[in-house]
């Protein structure tokens, strides 16, 4: 069974922890800009009374009267983009670094801002966030619970070791595995040398690092980020492996799957060798054949070059809305994501809870969220003849692929928001009461 079922804790908790948990009265503060994991970290606290503040960037009050009056007027476009960035948190639990936001909100907007220049800024702001977070739980006496990319600041603010949810890999990791690519694929540089783990400055790039070091527990969403911080020093019995969870309404199967005359493959997700963009073409070509069609929805940030000798069988679609994002799921045959390296991937969940079956790399959460053959498969990342093997099966055992859609949307129900955020809760109680 998948790390997920088999431990749901790293390490059992000790009854002795769960006393103290409970014994204790000490409250969080929360760091993170934007919408990050749907606010859930936050919710979770909340629900359990254990949110002392979320300090955050932009966020729509959508609890206040006036706000509710004010969304009512708007566009249904604008008021889903607030939407977005609102949760169930009550707002007075809120501390916004408002500058912060509508200066990279402008930045976001302006075309053709140089990429030091976005950095620089989105660096500035994170450390804004971090020092605001970890002054306010110094000063209320409170515990702190850091995203990455905020922790060293954060930390360094709040004077002792904290909890940092590691969302992506240990940056050490994650850079390795990139300049591996950049190697191997040096026409992927223009995306490959924008991931944040190459492109930062040294200084900013060594905070990455030191904030690993820096923290007394932490909370990863797959066992990938948990094996890359173990590989970097921290013990295992410090990590709390919390898989996300999934809209099961919005995301669901559809009444009557289409059965496709060709094998449908979908991928989501940005467009680039991160990804394993290169390494999905390879499959195709190492199958040469014209009963497979692929579907690619996401922003292109490699050279289009790379899919001209496979414009007969791959659509790319940039932009797609919510609706037809869903639509694409249910119709695809199977979901492909060769990623090479990432903290989670929701869109694995995504494609599960529509009863899609996947194909992804073990340097994902797959492992975590499905058994190989039962609802997808698990292949070493970086390898084309592996991802071919498993399309061919797909190709040749039609039926036995559909039969996995159910299988698929099963597993996928196991994955709620409601089960993050109550494991996640009572893993942040243990570390105040330990703190």
């Amino acid at each position: 069974m998948p790390s997920a079922f088999a431990a749901p804790h790293t390490e059992p908790v000790k009854s002795a922890q769960v006393a103290a948990a409970r014994r204790s009265t000490r409250k969080a503060v929360v760091v993170h800009a934007g919408a990050r994991d749907a606010y859930q970290l936050a919710l979770a606290l909340s629900e359990a009374n254990l949110l002392e503040t979320l300090v955050t960037d932009l966020f729509w009050p959508a609890d206040r009267p006036w706000a509710k009056r004010l969304a009512a007027l708007l566009p249904r476009g604008l008021r889903d983009n607030l939407a977005r960035r609102s949760a169930a948190v009550p707002f007075h639990q809120i501390r916004l670094c408002l500058g912060d936001g509508l200066r990279l909100l402008a930045l976001e907007k302006i075309k053709r801002v140089p990429l030091d220049v976005r950095r620089t800024s989105q660096r500035q702001s994170d450390a804004n966030l971090g020092r605001t977070a970890g002054d306010l739980a110094r000063a209320t006496g409170s515990g702190l619970v850091t995203y990455s990319y905020y922790g060293f600041d954060a930390i360094r603010s709040y004077g002792r070791p904290a909890m940092l949810f590691q969302v992506h890999p240990h940056p050490a990791t994650v850079r390795r595995l990139l300049l591996q690519e950049l190697a191997a694929h040096p026409d992927c540089a223009a995306s490959l040398e924008q991931e944040w783990e190459l492109a930062l400055p040294d200084e900013d790039y060594n905070h990455l690092v030191a904030e690993t070091g820096m923290a007394a527990r932490f909370l990863a969403a797959s066992s990938f980020t948990r094996d890359s911080l173990v590989e970097h020093g921290v013990s295992a019995s410090n990590i709390e492996v919390i898989p996300y969870g999934v809209d099961l309404e919005r995301f669901h199967p559809a009444t009557l799957p289409p059965r496709n005359a060709k094998l449908e493959l979908l991928f989501v997700g940005r467009i680039n060798q991160r990804k394993g963009v290169k390494y999905l073409l390879e499959a195709l070509r190492l199958l040469n054949s014209d009963q497979v069609h692929l579907t690619i929805c996401g922003r292109v940030v490699d050279d289009l070059a790379i899919f001209k000798p496979f414009a007969s069988q791959i659509t790319i679609r940039p932009s797609v809305s919510s609706s037809e994002l869903v639509a694409a799921y249910q119709a695809a045959d199977l979901f492909v994501f060769p990623s090479v390296a990432e903290g989670f991937a929701q869109v694995l969940l995504e494609s599960l809870a529509c009863g899609l079956p996947i194909l992804s790399t073990t340097h994902t959460a797959a492992p975590d969220l499905i058994d190989d053959g039962e609802q997808g498969f698990l292949v070493e990342p970086s390898r084309a003849d592996l991802i071919a093997d498993r399309i061919e099966w797909a190709l040749n055992h039609r039926d036995a692929l559909r039969a996995m859609r159910q299988a698929a949307r099963e597993r996928a129900e196991c994955f709620t928001w409601q089960r993050f955020r109550t494991r996640a809760a009572q893993a942040v109680s243990i570390y105040l009461a330990l703190e």
